[in-house]
């Protein structure tokens, strides 16, 4: 097996020569050449699993009653202040695009103003496309400078939380960068969104607050002095509660950003969390509803509790929000969005695969490339935009003062561009296109909604075919960028064109049936089997959508289309954050084992060639182990056949709180701890034809050492030498091994001396003693649900007999990888075999 996730593998176990009083598998130290120095290549997984080794335990028996109260109450503050700064980025990521989008469309009301009655559209075009393009460099750079701040973020922090250890995923860099690459990706006119990158960036104060080490690493005597909170697995609560509340302050919806967390982004949930996360995502509302409402100088609360605001759907007089015979038309409109999700997951797969392997491949000049490519695209979307708006819209004629109440506060966002002036009789002109296109996002959306027959069928048409092969282009560009909007918008579009449709060709029936419902209905359900066609969220889109419209009448037909649309896109393809993830090849474990893989068992898929430590190991042996490889963790196994010559820290600690082992002398001891009893077999084989020589060496498991512990062990020259027995107070403290945390080194910065080479290590107290453990034959679903409910790392595969024989890593369980062992091992079976085997 290979990967950065493993352990140290070889064919040559037997070859090597013992250097050690336990055995040395590594090397022959006779070699005076250096080991260079292994690139660690591919993801990492995370320590969801807690290591209860001897530090560990004794940082918990220093705990009281107080501490854990302490604790628990330190984590429903943490998560408020989460929520508190996700609510205050949205804030100003809010005003910030409205201020920079009134001074560009400002300036070019201004230039179209003075060239539009000489019939000259070139400069107006051209001071909008300078505006985009200035916007798109600023957002592209910073992007590029830091590669993990493009795209949504979702498909990462979603890998995160299922135990895939990204690069920079949680500094503060990325944040920064997230923040301003959105902020002038949206004012640039891109078809994208705020939302998802609001994810990531609450994702990130997730990671980093309860600790101050990700957002201020410069001032670590400000890192938060709380222990416990310095575990993987207690930063992967931490971050599920950052994602919701930048859903919750997003959308307004606090319950809907519960759910999105649950259902898209974690894989590991309890009781506990849900609670705290629902806190999160109530603060971060509560605080953007309270900055805006300062904002607008309004009294009382405002009526935007987040970034995107639908509209109200209270006060509707014309017709009925819908009737119970609509869901057979709404089950439609969901088939049909399934079918579009799945065809611009498609294509975007499609674009993804070239972009690849095209413009990412580009040694050198890859930044150039990418820089040019965001230019380009913006510079296309500008035009069609700029041509949509003069050639292909439709001008009506329009007075304010026939338009219902419910529609008048709608009425200031309509625009006359491109269209004559007011007649003899006081009618105004409107641009149903430019309408539509020359507003944010979330007008274009709320005008879609509420409108009532402002938009004519050509314009639908081309505005619907715009927005969907634009977004698709967009998305994956060197640029911030979300994707719940420009769906939302397109999905919009797509119902709105619906019932259109039946408004201006009269077929019978059926344009009655349609004509009783709220023409904004078919919009909002257009918008939600979009998104789910695409997403493939169910539960957590419906409550976000319930929540975005202030309408829980909406309940039902939501939950049906967005129902229908994720399955019919499932029969075509994944979801596109399932699609970057697999393009991406990370890791990612999903929820089930694949089909047809119950046949498979442990020793199909483990790693069986194992290099591994002894109890006490030479300081350049595990210094070379480390230069020479890229993996994790290592197996600390013993020989069952070694001699005693030192005695463990680990083992001298258990005999003296050992019940009826002070009778029992020390070396007899020990070897009752880590020897196996002989076996039915012989332990130790002669090959055949030999003279006695050793063939083959069972070995007993003691534990696992990740690749950080042994790299925090020589930092802090835990030194013996070779004829002394280690000192159980010269032991590190939790706080010892954790202080690098979370970035520790993979390698010894320094060079070690001759003396230092010469010593030895004990690596007992470090190890992690009780790892889960499974047999070679236990079936693939069963190790599958082990790694996958545990969030373990590693699993180290033992025979009946107890002996040591193997270990499984994420790498070995992803869908990929099994598919490529079936196809092995039934390439590898006979045709005459046993009908036992047949159908692997």
């Amino acid at each position: 097996m290979s990967g950065s996730g493993g352990v140290l593998l070889s064919g040559e176990n037997e070859a090597l020569p013992l250097v050690t009083p336990f055995g040395d598998p590594y090397q022959n130290l006779d070699d005076p050449a250096p080991a260079p120095i292994v690139k660690k290549e591919g993801y990492d997984s995370l320590d969801y699993d807690i290591c209860y080794n001897v530090p560990y335990k004794r940082m918990l028996r220093t705990y009281t009653k107080f501490t854990y109260w302490h604790t628990a109450i330190m984590r429903w503050v943490v998560v408020g202040f989460i929520g508190f700064f996700t609510g205050l980025v949205a804030f100003l990521l809010d005003y910030g695009m409205s201020t920079l989008l009134k001074s560009k469309f400002n300036m070019f009301n201004k230039v179209l103003e003075v060239y539009l009655p000489n019939g000259s559209l070139i400069y107006p075009f051209l001071v909008l496309l300078a505006f985009n393009i200035l916007f798109t460099l600023i957002s592209a750079i910073v992007t590029v400078i830091e590669p993990m701040s493009s795209g949504s973020g979702v498909p990462e922090i979603k890998c995160y939380l299922n135990g895939v250890k990204i690069p920079r995923v949680a500094r503060v860099g990325t944040l920064f960068s997230k923040a301003i690459g959105v902020l002038f990706s949206v004012s640039a006119g891109f078809f994208v969104g705020q939302e998802g990158p609001m994810v990531y960036i609450g994702s990130v104060i997730g990671a980093g607050l309860p600790q101050l080490r990700s957002l201020l690493p410069c001032v670590k005597k400000f890192a938060f002095p709380y222990p416990y909170f310095r575990l993987d697995r207690e930063k992967r609560d931490f971050v599920s509660s950052g994602a919701a509340a930048g859903v919750a302050s997003a959308f307004g919806a606090p319950i809907g950003g519960t759910l999105f967390s649950l259902e898209e982004g974690s894989s590991f949930w309890n009781q506990g969390l849900t609670w705290r996360t629902l806190f999160c995502s109530f603060c971060a509302t509560f605080t953007f509803n309270i900055l805006q409402t300062a904002r607008e100088s309004s009294g009382g609360f405002s009526s935007r509790p987040g970034q995107v605001n639908f509209g109200s759907f209270q006060n509707v007089h014309v017709g009925y929000l819908w009737k119970y015979y609509h869901l057979i038309i709404f089950a439609a409109i969901g088939a049909g969005g399934g079918l579009l999700g799945a065809l611009f997951n498609s294509f975007n797969k499609r674009i993804a695969q070239h972009r690849m392997s095209y413009l990412l491949k580009r040694k050198g000049a890859r930044v150039f490339w990418r820089v040019l490519e965001a230019v380009l695209v913006i510079t296309a979307t500008t035009l069609l935009v700029f041509i949509c708006g003069a050639a292909l819209s439709t001008c009506v004629s329009h007075s304010p003062d026939n338009s219902t109440s419910d529609t008048k506060m709608f009425e200031s966002e309509r625009n006359s561009y491109f269209c004559p002036p007011a007649d003899n009789y006081n009618q105004d002109h409107v641009n149903d296109a430019t309408t539509i296109l020359f507003n944010s996002q979330e007008v274009a959306t709320q005008l879609l909604f509420h409108l009532e027959k402002a938009f004519s069928i050509s314009t639908l048409w081309i505005v619907f075919v715009l927005y969907f092969s634009v977004s698709c282009w967009t998305l994956g560009t060197a640029i911030s960028s979300g994707l719940f909007i420009p769906c939302i918008v397109t999905g919009a579009l797509y119902g709105r064109l619906i019932t259109t449709f039946f408004e201006t060709y009269n077929i019978p029936v059926l344009s009655e049936v349609f004509a009783e419902v709220y023409p904004g209905t078919y919009a909002l359900i257009g918008a939600a089997s979009f998104l789910a066609g695409v997403m493939r969220m169910t539960l957590s889109l419906t409550v976000i959508m319930v929540e975005a419209t202030q309408q829980v009448t909406y309940g039902v037909p939501i939950m049906v289309s967005v129902m229908v649309a994720k399955w019919v896109g499932d029969i075509f393809n994944e979801g596109i954050y399932d699609i970057s993830i697999h393009l991406k090849k990370i890791p990612y474990m999903e929820w089930e084992s694949p089909e047809q893989m119950d046949r498979l068992s442990a020793e199909d898929v483990m790693s069986k060639d194992i290099k591994y430590l002894p109890l006490i190991s030479k300081v350049e042996t595990i210094d070379t182990l480390l230069r020479t490889t890229s993996h994790s963790a290592f197996p600390i196994t013993q020989s069952s056949s070694s001699s005693i010559t030192k005695v463990p820290i680990l083992y001298r600690e258990k005999r003296l709180i050992s019940e009826g082992s002070d009778d029992v002398p020390l070396e007899q001891f020990v070897a009752s701890m880590y020897q196996r009893p002989p076996a039915s077999k012989p332990t130790i084989q002669s090959k055949a034809g030999g003279d006695g020589e050793e063939g083959e060496r069972e070995l007993v498991l003691h534990g696992l050492i990740l690749r950080s512990q042994l790299v925090t062990l020589l930092e802090n020259n835990v030194f013996i030498d070779e004829s002394e027995q280690a000192d159980p107070k010269t032991i590190l403290s939790h706080n010892q091994m954790m202080k690098d945390y979370p970035r520790f080194n993979e390698n010894l910065k320094r060079e070690l001396t001759e003396d230092e080479k010469a010593k030895c290590i004990d690596l007992s107290p470090y190890m992690n003693p009780c790892p889960y453990l499974i047999t070679s034959k236990s079936p693939l679903p069963q190790i599958f649900n082990l790694f996958r409910t545990m969030g373990l790392r590693h699993l180290p595969v033992i025979k009946a007999t107890g002996s040591f024989v193997g270990i499984i890593t994420r790498h070995d369980l992803t869908h990929e990888n099994l598919h490529h062992v079936r196809e092995q091992l039934k390439s590898s079976i006979p045709t005459s075999r046993s009908p036992l085997y047949r159908n692997v």
